[in-house]
């Protein structure tokens, strides 16, 4: 509220504050930090990309991909460049990793199993629509499934419980 108030300054002192206070609680620190930075990239002030690099770190070492993808999300808005951490491969299932699915592309491919449209897909994973897109026309590419049901029958096969 201090920093939509033009009291950036503020803010960002209470937010070292709150990281020295929280600090022996790294994952409600982190999450706190990836909110506040959201509300700072609005407002402008503080150091939010500084702030969700630090999260991102910390939720990709912890295995919470949604949010760090979250995090990277808002560095882009924010205009500055994150790359892409690319971890997971070992979790493809082997025929899928023979045909050279990504680790991404098998994040969408999971999430067909609850047959979720391309919005839905993009919300749980941070990520355009557009580019749930570009990974499903690969994927029926690389699979040489004939249409999004079929693939869907596919996810079920190897990713369903």
């Amino acid at each position: 509220l201090l920093g939509r108030e033009g009291r950036g300054r503020e803010a960002a002192e209470l937010v070292e504050r709150a990281r020295q206070e929280f600090r022996g609680f790294p994952t409600g620190c982190h999450l706190g930090l990836r909110l506040v930075a959201e509300a700072a990239l609005a407002d402008g002030w503080g150091e939010p990309v500084a702030w969700l690099r630090t999260a991102e770190e910390h939720f990709h070492q912890v295995g919470v991909r949604s949010v760090a993808g979250a995090c990277r999300s808002l560095i882009r808005q924010a205009g500055v460049p994150v790359a892409q951490r690319r971890t997971g491969r070992e979790l493809i299932p082997e025929g899928l990793r023979s045909v050279g699915v990504t680790p991404r592309e098998f994040d969408v491919f999971a999430l067909l199993v609850e047959r979720l449209g391309n919005q839905d897909v993009a919300r749980r994973l941070s990520i355009s629509p557009r580019t749930v897109e570009k990974h499903i026309a690969s994927l029926l590419h690389k699979t040489g499934s004939a249409n999004r049901a079929e693939l869907c029958r596919l996810a079920r096969e190897l990713c369903g419980d």
